[in-house]
């Protein structure tokens, strides 16, 4: 009885420590639940977006490039608009409701919005709920990428009560019926998956609940063993007692495995629909629904990319699942089940365009503080332009193993920059031939000789000085030879051997001719020559003072050539180029945004006159063939050959945008391409996927249009000598060339006294 009762004394007290340490152990899973729960849950990856696009009435958008801007936005096109991301076109008009978004400055809801399009020209923006028109409106960017984050897993966060109802019923029936009722664990499931794995003699069942589901995936290793099973039941039942179902069940949505980006995991329903589909969650259909739903089972074995005929199967099942639960009608199921499973091709959708993303990581270092691979959850918006992207990614990989072919040559590498002329926004940029390489960016890194392209700005600087060089100004073409302060002797040539004896400075630019070029160099000064080049921005440890920079000896990237051709082509105004727009933190809060910056660099009417002659340059010089295929556009552009065919440049520039163009050889031997047949095939390549915008040159107050005669002289109306239309600045007001007919020019004139006293002026001096 004594021994009987002291065995009770010592089971009461193993009874009570083993409850001690029972309780004690759940304190200590409570508070390791609770700090994570109540705190910061995931690091989220950083997210990068395309540029935002603002529209106007009379923006220069057509209705086929507004609806290709939809469309790569994934936005779905339909007969009749129902949904946010749907979209459908009428005769001249295009209806949409763009999807909710919470850009740098304001978060905008939903809106239902009708584009009005006269030709190419978007004339009306109206609210459809209100009928009130816009005066400016705003589409939702594109999600370009997502970085990569420590815990190498992306995920979407989203509220609970942002996800469809439809999605939550159907992951419930499939994975958790009982989700609402039971305590964290389902001690009935948990049973009959017991009993089914011991008459299987392997696991075939699982048994855990959504709860328990949640608890391995945040706390606890995949690794199968009865102390980590126990653990994550004890852990659920704490999770269910502490927090509701609705918290619960908003962290298992956002958790949930969903399959593979590379050595990245996709977390959550929401990232989920975006890499499958392109849309967002609540944007899918029942179908689609029942395709994500399915993959929790088995995100590996069900993958729509790897695994389609799995995939649909068990999509069926699920469909099959919500039929015999009575949520859908047997002809829905049937219908559902013959749907194809739609899916987006791997990579169509989240794109890296890594040489962009890593300009983007070189600008943030500099601009925020912090690096943007450790800050978690930021939102940055960027300057890429998708259409542009997509335009030369395409020409590049259709045009370079065309060139590698023709020249038998397999590597070739090229780089190519598309910037807005005018705010100096980088829309577009690769960096090798391979475009989703992660590799050497090219056109941030590779210093390589210019050749040709140095030849404007030589013609820039000479025209800075008006009362000394204008475009009719001739300059000399004969051999040269030139002494260096070496002793030696640099003797030019032109690419032809061919020497015209004296030529204008207008042909001299737009036929890239070498000697006259070095001439206007050498009585310019090299000084002068030097100098343009420091202003538009280049440090002075590229430049060499020797006459051959004139010609192109001067190695420069193709990001630095293309701010100097944005200040050319901006009107001497410089803008400086930027890939970010801005940055916002997980909270919404702006860490950084962008300001307008516009700096006066060279004359205007010094660019001007410069960038008419690389517009003469397309039209009848060394790129006329590229004028006559885009003959109505009038571009300007500028060809870049370096000796033995090393480095070939290409820059074209249309109405809005710039386009830098840069192959050659990483190991500096030649390409065996000439001016016109490497870099500018490539640009010609991408104006086919881009249609560009017409370019108008409007000359400063100063500049005034003279008719030119063979010797250069220039005269105020065309005759049978003079048919040659050119812009020279007139510094002076009185050689200002009035072309009115003498008749009109009295009549419009209420002193016809005084102005015929101008005219005798004017006639006399001219």
């Amino acid at each position: 009885m004594y021994i009987n009762k002291k065995k009770r004394k010592i089971l009461m007290k193993i009874f009570f420590l083993a409850l001690i340490l029972f309780i004690s152990y759940g304190v200590y899973l409570y508070l390791k639940i609770s700090k994570q729960i109540n705190g910061k849950v995931w690091d989220f990856p950083t997210e990068i977006y395309g540029r935002v696009i603002n529209l106007e009435p009379g923006s220069l958008y057509s209705k086929k490039e507004i609806s290709n801007l939809l469309k790569n936005s994934m936005y779905k096109q339909v007969d009749e608009v129902m949904l946010p991301g749907e979209y459908s076109i009428k005769t001249n008009t295009i209806e949409f409701i763009r999807r909710a978004f919470a850009f740098p400055d304001i978060k905008e809801n939903e809106l239902y919005t009708r584009l009005f399009f006269n030709h190419n020209i978007l004339t009306k923006i109206t609210n459809i709920e209100n009928n009130r028109d816009f005066s400016f409106f705003r589409l939702d960017p594109k999600l370009i990428t997502m970085l990569k984050s420590s815990e190498r897993k992306k995920r979407i966060f989203i509220a609970r009560n942002k996800f469809p109802e439809m999605l939550v019923k159907t992951l419930l029936v499939i994975e958790d019926k009982y989700f609402y009722e039971h305590e964290g664990i389902n001690i009935s499931s948990i049973g009959r998956a017991f009993l089914a794995n011991i008459m299987a003699g392997h696991t075939i069942q699982g048994g855990s609940t959504l709860t328990q589901q949640l608890v391995k995936n945040l706390f606890l290793t995949n690794t199968r063993s009865i102390t980590r099973k126990i653990n994550e039941m004890y852990m659920a039942l704490i999770l269910d007692c502490f927090y509701t179902k609705n918290r619960i069940l908003e962290l298992y949505l956002n958790e949930v495995y969903l399959g593979q980006d590379g050595d990245e995991q996709i977390r959550g329903f929401p990232l989920a629909s975006i890499y499958y589909f392109g849309r967002s969650i609540d944007e899918l259909t029942l179908e689609q629904y029942a395709l994500l739903v399915g993959m929790v089972k088995g995100a590996s074995l069900y993958n729509p990319w790897t695994n389609p005929t799995s995939a649909l199967n068990r999509r069926n099942l699920v469909l099959l699942s919500l039929y015999h639960q009575k949520y859908i009608t047997k002809k829905i199921y049937q219908k559902l089940c013959k749907r194809p499973l739609n899916i987006q091709p791997k990579g169509n959708i989240i794109a890296p365009h890594p040489s962009f993303v890593q300009l983007v990581h070189s600008e943030l270092k500099k601009k925020i503080n912090c690096n943007i691979e450790n800050c978690s959850g930021i939102k940055v918006f960027t300057t890429l332009d998708y259409m542009s992207q997509n335009a030369i990614e395409k020409a590049v990989k259709i045009g370079i193993p065309r060139l590698k072919k023709q020249k038998k040559l397999k590597d070739l590498e090229v780089a190519m920059i598309v910037i807005d002329k005018t705010t100096g926004e980088i829309q577009a940029l690769i960096g090798g031939s391979e475009p989703q390489f992660d590799g050497y960016n090219r056109a941030l890194n590779a210093r390589r000789s210019i050749g040709s392209l140095s030849k404007p700005i030589t013609y820039l600087t000479a025209l800075s000085q008006p009362d000394k060089y204008n475009l009719n100004t001739w300059i000399s073409d004969e051999p040269i030879s030139i002494k260096l302060d070496n002793g030696r002797y640099w003797i030019p040539n032109n690419n032809n051997y061919h020497f015209s004896g004296k030529v204008t400075l207008l042909d001299a630019l737009s036929e890239s001719i070498n000697i006259p070029t070095v001439n206007l160099s050498l009585d310019i000064g090299l000084k002068k020559l030097i100098e343009s080049w420091l202003r538009l921005g280049i440090s002075k440890k590229y430049l060499s003072p020797f006459p051959s920079i004139s010609l192109g000896a001067i190695n420069l990237t193709p990001i630095e050539i293309a701010q100097v051709f944005q200040i050319i082509s901006n009107g001497g105004y410089k803008s400086s180029l930027s890939s970010v727009r801005s940055v916002m933190s997980h909270d919404g809060k702006i860490l950084y945004q962008s300001l307008p910056d516009s700096k006066y660099i060279v004359s205007s009417e010094a660019s001007y006159l410069t960038l008419y002659a690389m517009q003469e340059a397309i039209k009848s010089g060394t790129a006329k063939s590229l004028g006559k295929i885009f003959k109505h556009i009038h571009l300007a552009g500028k060809t870049g050959t370096t000796n033995n065919l090393i480095d070939n440049w290409f820059v074209g520039i249309d109405g809005k945008q710039i386009v830098i163009t840069w192959i050659g050889r990483d190991n500096n031997r030649t390409t065996k391409l000439y001016s016109s047949s490497g870099a500018m095939r490539i640009y010609e390549q991408y104006l086919y996927y881009q249609h560009p915008k017409i370019l108008i040159l409007k000359p400063p107050k100063n500049v005034n249009m003279f008719y030119m005669d063979s010797s250069g002289k220039l005269f105020c109306e065309k005759n049978n000598k003079s048919n040659r239309l050119i812009p020279i600045w007139s510094i002076n007001k009185e050689k200002n060339c009035y072309k009115q007919p003498l008749l009109e020019y009295f009549s419009k004139s209420k002193n016809k006294k005084q102005h015929f006293l101008f005219w005798l002026k004017d006639l006399f001096i001219h």
